[in-house]
């Protein structure tokens, strides 16, 4: 709108009557009727061939009134898919754009207040003449091509839109081609189309988007999202898609399942749903899938998509930005010359264009001071006279960073080349504002680097995803983290209060706040473990000192705990003996029951849905999930309780043989499963050291903080 206007109706109207230099009145009429004019012109004038169709739309003036009563909103909101236009471009980082059909520039005004470089491709001279004095109008900039004489450039465009156009052209193949190749790799092309026929528009040709999705491959293009009638497709490489291990789609005389023998699951799928999955016994995409399966593109990827993020599909090849965005890489940093200079060099060796890379060292009172160490690089040294703690320092780096993401590394860390360039991509997606990486170890040197290497709390894995409170990856750690640089100043950044657990705290809060958060495992730096003893107990300690204050923080952050029935009742034979054999037995005895009864439920569910398998099989996966379970009860006992139960042995030593099976199942499982290059003796004992250091740590930061929150998780009842 244009002030001192207050309504969008009047606004439109009163500006065109302005442009025109006529009575409001008169252009109000125009505006109503405008829809109709143009139905009964192209009625009369009746165009067949291309030709025909682009002699009509350079020569009428009804579009005028038209699209402004479009844009007013009057008979519905369908000119609102400009606003979601504007959210993708924004979301996928994009610098240049280009508005298709752009008629009377209101997408693009809109994009260019947003501070986007907008160009706008019109065919029609009136429309490109009168969107251009609105942009001198409000001294806005852009950039005007002639649709219907000049050619697209090529890859030249971050983005690209086509809102309510493409259905006016009668080749919209050639015009998928033609935007496609005006992208650069990576760039986005947001197409809005009528979902149905319209028999007061003659002039669209074709509705739906079936006539496009059906030459994306040609075109180079892929699906990323759909959304009504609205499209997001991006060019360069699909994703491509492949059933996770173990799985595996069989035909049974009732239908098809999905089946898994480790864990033992077996679902049914509807023709459809089998007719994709059976064929992803190796990588493909979607757009092929879809194609062979005879599914619309639209419903095979979303569905695909589902799976993905449950984990029973696997989704490849990360797609890449068309315009990397500006870094600025900031490294707190206190004391350690040595070990700074080696991280600010691998930095500077990162394979990411120069031009929007900057590094930040943040010297936090360092004596001597590190620009002594870092003088010859080319970096900035930001110097701070008074000790700030890391969180503090970072966060002053956040206000003086120039680029348009910020991302943290420690200075006791090694930046592996490609980086950044696995890590910025998710952040280059719309709605994620937080994304990390993975931290790796160096080559083990001695017993505690090498459990470091295969146990280390930082390194959050080789599967990535979501990253929040209640998903398998529940926090990302401070010295491999990137973030939007506006949304990290939105959140305040780091609690400077906070000595440990800042990371976790400031990624729950960005979850609250409604961001999405990511974790990218091919990010990897390398971090310097601690690997002495006394240094490594201790930082353990302080780690689970900071989860009382988190716990505070954040109370849907809080522990879930599950407790098998069946293991359960094992494990309480042993104390019960000496009060009551009888009853003792009867604990082991009902445990089989329910063993044997599990089996025989599993047995008939399997032949329920078609699955056969043998009993043994059956035995044996049954055995399995209550053996996790036990895994994860140990897992929780020796972390946060075994100290305790230790002591209360001495008392009641029947007590002991459970808590020493608690104690030994985990790290028993996790050599076998991680292979750490050490004897499993000395793996048990560094892990029993290590987590009783946390549990200590736990209970001082109770103590300190007044709460037994860590204490008391959430408890699941599990078979």
């Amino acid at each position: 709108m244009l002030e001192p206007r207050t309504d969008l109706r009047a606004s439109l109207v009163g500006e065109l009557a302005e442009y025109l230099d006529g009575p409001e009145e008169e252009v109000l009429q125009r505006c109503r009727a405008g829809a109709g004019e143009l139905a009964e012109a192209w009625r009369t004038a009746a165009p067949n061939t291309t030709e025909e169709v682009t002699a009509f739309y350079r020569g009428t003036d009804a579009y005028l009134y038209d699209l402004t009563w479009w844009h007013a909103l009057v008979e519905d909101e369908s000119a609102l898919a400009g606003v979601e236009a504007l959210e993708a471009a924004a979301g996928h980082r994009a610098r240049t754009v280009l508005d298709f059909g752009s008629g009377i520039g209101s997408l693009g005004l809109l994009m260019a207040r947003h501070g986007l470089d907008v160009t706008l491709a019109e065919i029609n001279p009136a429309l490109s003449d009168y969107a251009r004095w609105r942009f001198d109008r409000r001294v806005l900039s852009a950039r005007f091509l002639d649709a219907g004489t000049e050619a697209l450039p090529e890859a030249a465009f971050d983005f690209v839109s086509a809102v309510d156009v493409l259905e006016h052209l009668p080749d919209p193949r050639a015009a998928l081609r033609s935007l496609a190749a005006a992208l650069r790799p990576g760039g986005t092309l947001f197409v809005h189309l009528p979902p149905e026929a319209d028999a007061s528009r003659p002039m669209h040709l074709w509705h739906g988007t079936g006539a496009l999705l059906a030459h994306l491959d040609e075109a180079g293009l892929w699906l990323e999202g759909a959304s009504g009638s609205s499209l997001v497709l991006r060019r360069g490489p699909a994703p491509r898609y492949g059933l996770e291990r173990g799985l595996e789609v069989r035909p049974t005389k009732g239908g098809w399942l999905l089946f898994s023998e480790r864990p033992l699951m077996a679902t049914r799928l509807n023709p459809q749903a089998a007719g994709l999955l059976a064929r992803l016994d190796e990588e493909r995409s979607a757009a092929g899938l879809a194609e062979e399966a005879g599914l619309p593109l639209t419903d095979a990827a979303a569905f695909l998509d589902g799976l993905a993020d449950r984990r029973l599909v696997r989704r490849t090849s990360q797609a890449l930005p068309a315009r990397w965005p500006s870094v600025t890489v900031v490294v707190p940093s206190r004391d350690r010359p040595t070990e700074t200079r080696a991280c600010a060099e691998s930095l500077l060796a990162l394979d990411y264009p120069a031009d929007g890379l900057e590094v930040l060292v943040v010297d936090d009172a360092s004596e001597p001071p590190l620009s002594e160490a870092l003088g010859d690089l080319p970096l900035r040294v930001l110097r701070l006279d008074e000790n700030v703690g890391q969180s503090a320092a970072r966060n002053l780096a956040m206000e003086a960073a120039r680029g348009e993401v910020v991302a943290f590394i420690d200075n006791d860390c090694l930046a592996h080349a490609g980086w950044l360039r696995a890590l910025v991509p998710p952040l280059c997606e719309p709605g994620v504002d937080v994304a990390g990486g993975r931290v790796l170890s160096p080559p083990p040197d001695g017993r505690i680097a090498a459990f470091e290497a295969v146990r280390s709390s930082l390194d959050m894995g080789p599967v990535g995803g979501k990253v929040g409170a209640q998903e398998p990856v529940a926090y990302l750690p401070s010295c491999n983290l990137a973030a939007d640089r506006e949304a990290l100043r939105s959140l305040g950044g780091f609690d400077k209060e906070m000595l440990l657990g800042e990371d976790a705290d400031l990624v729950w809060r960005a979850a609250r706040a409604g961001s999405g958060i990511r974790y990218e495992p091919s990010a990897e730096i390398v971090h310097r473990h601690r690997t002495r003893l006394l240094p490594f107990l201790r930082r353990r300690a302080d780690y689970g000192s900071s989860e009382a204050d988190l716990q505070r923080r954040h109370p849907e952050a809080r522990r879930t705990m599950m407790v098998p029935v069946l293991g359960g009742l094992l494990l309480a034979a042993p104390p019960v003996l000496p009060l009551s054999w009888p009853a003792s037995l009867a604990l082991v005895v009902l445990a089989a029951l329910l063993a044997c009864v599990e089996v025989g439920l599993k047995t008939r569910r399997l032949r329920r849905v078609g699955a056969r398998l043998p009993t043994g099989k059956i035995v044996a996966a049954v055995a399995r999930q209550h053996g996790a379970g036990l895994y994860h009860l140990g897992t929780n006992v020796v972390r946060y309780y075994s100290l305790p139960l230790l002591g209360a042995s001495l008392l009641w030593p029947a007590l002991l043989p459970p808590v020493l099976a608690l104690m030994v199942i985990p790290p028993v499982v996790d050599h076998g499963r991680l292979r750490p290059k050490m004897s499993l003796a000395s793996f048990a004992c560094l892990y029993w050291a290590e987590l009783a250091a946390y549990q200590i740590g736990v209970w001082r930061g109770c103590l300190e903080r007044r709460t037994i929150r860590p204490l008391v998780p959430k408890l699941r009842i599990g078979r």
